[in-house]
């Protein structure tokens, strides 16, 4: 139903998008039997999370824009998009509405049917089943609240913009009553437990229950947050209500007492969208557009609430992400929201967000913000999984600080005790951890490195006797045998320093002054970004520079591929490009809507944090499934546009691949090269060896007869049946002989072909044991004759002078001198096509045999030698 066109990388294609749960359009809760489930908005798709463990249940495909809004109703969920409207059952697309001319605002389901609001100010009525129009009615107003009041049949309230609240009998589709205007802009409107009373909440912050059948205000209140986003009423027998407000805190209101029992301050960080109390039961559900679900439980004394569950993601957007472990099945990530993250790609229950302490209680007792408390954005991170269980095994860097701050990822947890330096005003600009998770290398902008003891936390001194660099150090790195540490500078120097005695062993002057750097342990490959926007690549062994890739944007984060072989670089441009290293070459290039940030890669997949978005983009890795061409792209290539998706599309969804042609390979390459064939191995070995297999296979004892004869006799299967009657061994031998006698397809094939290579191909389709009796028969005592014998041997060295399909020519020589050696060794006529061959196939196998030494040879030097 949604057509995207996305016109895909070569090497990656958009999966799903981690840590999305929530936005500001509001949720919906649902009842199956004793369980509640509650789905929410997440840009283009909608999540559903079963209340119980808030664990996510299914995801819908895409829609072709935004969602602005949800409705439930038994088994279907409603979302709009634009003017368009759309029902679904468990996340799969059932029917589609239109109508609208402009965007649709609200959704109710009434019965059979779903009502819809618009801001072309018109109310539509549309059957759910068939999606037919029922009515079509043109409102006074913009509607901004519906609501149906339990036992008024037919009926439905609406709030509008201007204060004022209509009764509308959606039968007959009449106004029936018009309500006093109340002042202010009504924001919701919810059912109460009481008939004839709704819970009114206006723009003003005010709060009303008013009895609709008599038009009069019961009660009033008022929260000093602003507006009313959001009310909600217990119904397990506590006469409370709850309201929400656009600053992130909850009001509990007592309705016997009339007064404000309780508050939850910074209940969400953003707007509160939905605040639903579960049927029958002291649970409250909220949804913020801070990216965040919580369920609150009231068993405090005086019936105040605590947290019972929460799933969350980032607050603003992520700008750094790096996979963490070998196994790379979590996803380490920090933004500007001033939190640090752990994302699992393969469940999404295991996410969650490293803790930094008691802020939110500290918040309390001080009156400020969460945020506040929290430490500065993250610009530096590196983490090591080794020594996880013991103690720290993650390091950041933050923002304007000198302090580097130690996290257990076992533990989810921030190390009370941070890295700190002697010196006063200097702020941390890259850190690194060595293979052995004991030591933590920091560099500052003022010129220093550092190394510090994880376990302890002590300062283990500086590398070089004061500065290592003058100017800002751009990063650091340790290599895999924790022999050297690296260093590169603004003051466009390259250093290698022992990291047990801490002095400089070797320096290497790049180009111009460096912004960052990302070392391949397993090759020693150092890949260093420079401000003229191009990226060299440093040999750490021979200490110099093998590669040089040149961007026409400032580089803002690059790695390694997994194997070592290529490094993917994002610029400002918004461009994604990954440089092949041996041949140095663009092999992949494409372009995303929004400013990559950060990028990461493991075996299977790609992360990338985009400004402005809170989600972390996960790309699945094509080559791993699929056959992907890595032809070499021209330097100047403009890649196209890639939509970042929220999910995984499904069926649904029309992908529409590169348009690139799929390369194959000629035949031959070059006359003078052996060429082996793609068959499997088990083919041709099973030709040579086929009385070998059927003497395995054969059954070990006769089959027994039945202990009695059966009371019918056979009888075949046609419209007149007639009794079957079995061979004699006899007859069934003259007609073998009778079958061979006659000219097979194989036999027509050899006599009749010009061409030795259709010949060839012809022979790759029979299966072995077929090709096993054709190669029996040529022989006139077989059945054959002089000529096809003759025609054979004429094919074969036809063959063997091509250099085509090697190893399979060889099974077919083999199969065919072992069947026909004596008719062969008698008939002299023959004896000087089979010296050719010999000859000519002798030459080919010590040309074959020469080439194989010669890798073995260089293979076991590269293996040997020390480099």
């Amino acid at each position: 139903i949604f057509k995207t066109a996305i016109i895909m990388s070569r090497i990656y294609k958009p999966h799903r998008t981690l840590g999305l749960v929530s936005n500001g359009v509001p949720a919906v809760l649902q009842t199956r039997g004793s369980e509640h489930f509650v789905t929410t908005c997440v840009g283009k798709s909608f999540h559903t999370y079963n209340c119980s463990k808030l664990s996510l249940q299914f995801v819908s495909s895409l829609h072709e824009s935004p969602i602005t809004c949800l409705a439930g109703h038994k088994d279907f969920l409603f979302t709009s998009t634009g003017s368009n409207m759309y029902s679904w059952i468990r996340g799969k697309l059932v029917r589609s509405y239109d109508g609208h001319s402009g965007e649709v605002t609200h959704l109710m389901p009434f019965g059979d049917h779903i009502i819809s609001f618009g801001a072309d100010k018109r109310m539509l009525i549309h059957d759910i089943e068939t999606g037919d129009v029922y009515a079509d009615v043109w409102l006074q107003s913009f509607t901004t609240a519906v609501c149906h009041p339990a036992t008024y049949l037919n009926k439905v309230l609406l709030g509008s913009k201007d204060g004022v609240m209509e009764l509308w009998n959606v039968r007959s589709m009449k106004l029936i009553h018009q309500f006093k205007p109340l002042g202010s802009s009504v924001t919701v409107l919810t059912q109460s437990p009481g008939i004839d009373i709704m819970g009114v909440g206006l723009k003003s912050g005010e709060i009303l229950l008013h009895n609709i059948k008599m038009d009069e205000t019961l009660m009033r209140f008022y929260q000093d947050w602003g507006c009313v986003t959001s009310l909600s009423f217990r119904s397990d027998g506590v006469p409370h209500m709850v309201s929400g407000s656009t600053e992130g805190h909850l009001a509990v209101w007592d309705l016997e007492k009339q007064e404000l029992n309780n508050t939850i301050h910074n209940a969400h960080h953003s707007t509160v969208a939905s605040s639903l109390y579960l049927a029958s039961q002291p649970l409250l559900f909220t949804a913020a557009a801070d990216n965040a679900i919580k369920i609150w439980v009231f068993d405090g004394p005086g019936g105040t609430a605590r947290l019972l569950r929460e799933r969350s993601g980032h607050r603003a957007p992520p700008s750094l992400v790096r996979f963490y472990g070998a196994s790379a099945e979590e996803v380490l990530s920090a933004g500007h929201d001033r939190s640090v993250r752990m994302f699992s790609v393969i469940k999404d229950e295991r996410s969650r967000e490293l803790s930094q302490g008691s802020v939110e209680s500290k918040s309390k007792k001080v009156n400020v913000r969460v945020e506040d408390l929290k430490l500065n954005p993250v610009t530096a991170l590196a983490a090591e999984e080794i020594r996880e269980r013991e103690w720290g095994n993650v390091i950041t860097a933050h923002a304007g600080s000198r302090d580097v701050r130690v996290w257990s990822s076992q533990r989810a947890s921030l190390q009370s005790k941070p890295l700190s330096p002697k010196l006063e005003t200097i702020v941390v600009t890259a850190v690194g951890i060595t293979i052995c998770g004991n030591i933590a290398i920091v560099g500052y902008n003022s010129g220093h490195v550092t190394a510090f003891n994880l376990q302890s936390g002590i300062n283990r001194g500086l590398f070089g006797k004061i500065y290592a660099h003058r100017g800002k150090v751009a990063g650091v790195a340790s290599d895999n045998i924790n022999k050297f540490v690296i260093s590169v500078g603004q003051d466009t120097s390259l250093k290698l320093w022992d990291l047990s005695t801490r002095a400089l062993c070797h320096s290497v002057t790049l180009p111009s002054p460096a912004t960052s750097c990302t070392l391949h342990r397993d090759s020693n490959l150092l890949a260093v970004a420079m401000s003229d926007n191009n990226v060299c690549l440093v040999d750490v062994d021979t200490r110099k520079i093998v590669r040089n890739f040149k961007h026409s944007d400032s580089i803002l984060d690059m790695c390694f591929g997994l194997d070592g072989k290529s490094v993917l670089v994002a610029t400002s441009d918004n461009i994604i490009r990954q440089w092949d290293l041996i041949t140095a070459r663009l092999v992949d290039c494409f372009k995303t809507p929004t400013l990559v940030t950060s990028l990461s890669v493991s075996k299977e997949s790609l992360v990338t944090t985009h400004s402005n978005e809170l989600g972390i983009c996960l790309w699945t890795n094509r080559t791993l499934y699929e056959s992907v061409e890595l032809k070499p792209l021209p330097d100047d290539y403009k890649p196209q546009l890639v939509a970042l998706e929220d999910e995984q599309p499904t069926q649904d969804m029309e992908v529409e691949e590169s348009s690139s042609e799929e390369w194959k390979s000629t035949d031959q390459i070059n006359e003078s090269l052996i060429t082996l064939s793609s068959a499997p191995k088990a083919r041709w070995t099973a030709l040579t060896k086929l009385d070998i297999i059927k003497k395995r296979n054969k059954p070990q004892a006769p089959p027994t007869a039945p202990k009695s004869a059966p009371f019918f006799l056979n009888t075949t299967k046609e419209l007149v049946p007639k009794f079957i009657v079995e061979e004699k061994k006899e007859e069934r031998v003259e007609k073998m002989k009778a079958v061979r006698s006659e000219e097979s397809e194989f036999q027509r094939k050899i006599m009749g072909t010009e061409n030795v290579r259709d010949v060839l191909d012809y022979l790759d389709s029979l299966t072995p044991s077929t090709l096993d009796i054709e190669l029996q028969s040529l022989a006139p005592l077989d059945g054959g004759t002089h000529e096809l014998v003759e025609r054979f041997i004429d094919i074969l060295i036809a063959a063997v002078k091509i250099k085509s399909n090697y190893d399979v020519l060889q099974a077919y020589i083999s199969v065919f001198l072992k069947y026909n050696r004596r008719y062969l060794i008698e008939t002299a006529s023959l004896h000087e096509k089979l010296t050719e061959l010999k000859s000519l196939h002798s030459e080919s196998w010590q040309e074959m045999q020469q080439k194989i030494q010669e890798c073995l040879c260089v293979t076991t030097f590269l293996k040997s030698a020390t480099l």
